[in-house]
């Protein structure tokens, strides 16, 4: 049997070992974790790392891909290796690129220098001039140079992940990137602290790398932050961020041993009425941001067409006949009628598009009307997580000197723009309040035994089965990280086969109060569609007084219609049956 064996596109050398005739094939760590991150098996990574390289890395970090990368990335930043490209670049290594790593940028230019050609002399004796003139002295003033800082404090001390801070670009400096370190007088906190600074207003983000596009993730933290004098010191400074873990209660018992990590599902971060992160739990339990605020902002609504094509002088359909929809100059779908001569195509954005039917000679083309698509009020179509995983979240718990409040809220699924706006418009009825963070002013940790906030001081009893989903737990244990305790909500999950010659994506389950005005509608194009084919259409946040439902089957039928088909499942059975049936047969 013959063994495929893969290599990487990037090598590593000792930081020492480096030559001029290599820097046009040196990677940044960030660009040399974004190649190794495509690599789905560890084992292959690990099979072509040097074996001094390999040596230093934990044998913990080695059991996932999350967990080897960061230590790869941690050697790399910490300038003792340095990871080379197969094939030179096409650009020199900027400054920007490079201020998140003082170490390699020195190790850079310090190799650049030596590297430069020498100017060999002549095989005679020079002729030196012996002839001794008045010195003379020129004044220069020179500008001092820019002094002052930003400091941030995050409660703890964790090893380094991904995520970074940045300052902005203003029309005086360049963006400015730090990390936090270790106070080594203060065991309770890190600092990063920004150095060289203007005494002008800077804008703080939190940068986190991308595992899939070179774009970072930017989240905005602060505007107009005025540096400080660079001997400034405080006991806590005016910004402070706290990292936290979200955790859930399964049963009952509220003790920290009965918690448990969430298995998958999403995190939302509201803050200043807005949905400021929108965090993926990882099967391994990382998290992992979308670029929510770009997604939201640049996004179109989506359009569909309804098709209904018929003959003008005999009135009968074109059944069966291929056609092409053409928007903007430019063939974006293609398809055929179907016996009806009907079709419907989604994903449009233009509010009218061009039917050209192929099978004619001449071509038949009409201009036809688009109709906004429901799905777009209660489908979260194009975002995705993309951000590098994280151990845990980065919270605002001082900014400016002042408390923030901030919510957190947990789902099983991606929400929907309605429901987004729905969290931000009231998240103290859906989300829970961060509460209990200025413990940490006063006693330079987390409140422990109760409170929807304590500081990660215990390992919950889950890890013993299930070692490898607590691995990021284990490791932040007693590092003054807080723990925040989530509700999971209840849901009702049914599993639809599905019927690919009768399904449309906007075809919906409904699942509604029998004798009352709720009801909740999932669409197909929203559901989880697994392996075999099937959906999975979860059903959430019915109110108390619903006791006794209703599910139904939607087809909202071609435009020109008029019509809503719906088929009823069952009727009036009683929620209560429904969940003990999920508890019985189906454990989340």
């Amino acid at each position: 049997m013959w063994r495929i064996q893969m290599h990487l596109v990037c090598k590593f050398i000792p930081s020492s070992k480096l030559s001029s005739n290599e820097l046009s094939y040196v990677l940044t760590p960030d660009e040399c974790i974004g190649q190794l991150s495509r690599v789905r098996n560890s084992e292959d990574i690990l099979r072509n790392l040097p074996k001094e390289l390999a040596q230093k890395i934990s044998i913990s970090a080695k059991k996932s891909s999350s967990g080897l990368l960061t230590a790869i990335r941690h050697e790399l930043g910490n300038g003792n290796w340095v990871a080379l490209s197969s094939f030179s670049r096409r650009t020199p290594l900027t400054d920007t690129q490079l201020q998140s790593f003082p170490r390699l940028k020195a190790q850079l230019e310090s190799v650049s220098s030596t590297g430069e050609s020498k100017v060999y002399k002549a095989g005679y004796k020079q002729v030196k001039d012996d002839v001794t003139l008045v010195r003379s002295y020129t004044h220069v003033p020179s500008e001092p140079s820019p002094d002052q800082k930003i400091v941030v404090e995050f409660a703890g001390q964790w090893s380094s992940n991904a995520a970074c801070l940045m300052l902005g670009k203003t029309e005086a400096q360049k963006e400015k990137v730090t990390v936090g370190k270790a106070d080594t007088e203060n065991k309770h906190r890190s600092l990063a602290t920004f150095k060289d600074l203007e005494a002008e207003g800077k804008t703080l983000y939190i940068k986190i790398p991308c595992s899939d596009q070179p774009q970072p993730i930017l989240l905005k933290l602060a505007e107009d932050l005025q540096p400080v004098d660079k001997e400034t010191q405080m006991d806590e400074w005016d910004n402070v961020l706290v990292p936290v873990v979200p955790l859930h209660f399964p049963g009952s018992d509220k003790s920290d041993e009965a918690a448990e990590v969430f298995k998958s599902g999403y995190v939302y971060v509201v803050w200043n009425n807005k949905i400021w992160r929108e965090v993926a739990i990882t099967e391994n339990g990382y998290f992992s941001d979308t670029d929510i605020n770009s997604v939201r902002e640049g996004s179109r609504p989506k359009r569909h067409a309804d098709i209904y094509m018929t003959n003008p002088e005999t009135g009968g359909v074109f059944a069966y006949e291929p056609f092409q929809i053409v928007q903007n100059g430019k063939v974006v779908s293609e398809g055929s009628l179907n016996g009806s001569g009907e079709a419907r195509v989604f994903n449009l954005v233009e509010e009218e598009v061009e039917i050209v039917m192929t099978g004619y000679e001449p071509q038949i083309k009409e201009k036809i009307e688009t109709n906004l698509s429901p799905i777009n009020a209660s489908s979260p179509v194009g975002r995705s997580a993309q951000g590098y995983p994280l151990p845990h979240i980065w919270l605002p718990y001082k900014i400016k000197g002042e408390p923030q409040e901030v919510y957190l809220a947990y789902n099983s699924k991606r929400l929907s723009e309605s429901e987004l706006s729905e969290l931000e418009s009231d998240p103290g009825t859906k989300a829970i309040k961060v509460t209990d963070l200025n413990h940490y002013s006063s006693e330079k940790s987390f409140k422990m035994g109760d409170g929807s906030v304590r500081l990660l001081s215990v390992l919950p009893s889950a890890a013993t089965s299930k070692p490898e989903k607590y691995a990021m737990l284990r490791s932040q244990i007693n590092k003054n990280v807080a723990v925040v305790y989530l509700l999971k909500s209840v849901e009702i999950v049914f599993e639809y086969p599905g019927y690919t010659t009768l399904d449309e994506s906007d075809d919906y389950f409904e699942l509604r109060q029998s004798d009352g005005d709720w009801s909740q509608r999932v669409c197909l194009r929203q559901c989880i569609k697994k392996e075999n084919g099937s959906r999975l259409i979860r059903f959430t946040g019915w109110p108390a007084e619903v006791k006794e439902v209703d599910l139904l089957r939607g087809y909202q039928g071609n435009s020109h219609h008029g019509r809503d088909n719906k088929t009823v499942i069952f009727a009036q059975t009683p929620i209560a049956d429904l969940l003990a049936y999920k508890k019985k047969d189906q454990p989340s």
